[in-house]
């Protein structure tokens, strides 16, 4: 049982780490005046994961918040007036937020098998 509660675990962590890197990644590579945004995500799942120490049950919670914002990120960048200009820019600002909200709500289901399984494991 102690396995694959370390396995959701981790595969939770990888999965937030590799959202945070492309998060960053893609902010870099697109350079357009919005990177702030999604480095106030990432913060948020730092600031998160170490207000519940790490725990699965808090980092699902913690996920799960995160996801929320990248959502509310992409619907305050859907409906502003620059992205009403660029090119598809509605569609894509949908799309690659919401891509990335899914990646975090993912995270959050690993955590939160790791957190049921931990919790099984105790009782």
């Amino acid at each position: 049982m102690a396995g694959s509660t370390e396995t959701a675990y981790r595969t939770g962590v990888v999965v937030a780490a590799v959202t945070s890197l492309l998060s960053v990644w893609t902010t870099v590579v697109r350079d357009d005046s919005t990177g702030i945004g999604y480095f106030m995500v990432i913060l948020a799942a730092l600031v998160g994961g170490f207000a519940a120490w790490f725990r699965p049950a808090g980092l699902a919670r913690t996920m799960f918040g995160v996801a929320i914002m990248q959502m509310l990120l992409g619907i305050a960048l859907a409906t502003a007036p620059v992205t009403a200009r660029m090119p598809d820019g509605v569609f894509k600002a949908v799309l690659f937020n919401g891509v990335f909200s899914a990646l975090w709500l993912m995270s959050a289901a690993f955590f939160r098998v790791a957190a049921k399984r931990d919790h099984q494991a105790i009782a």
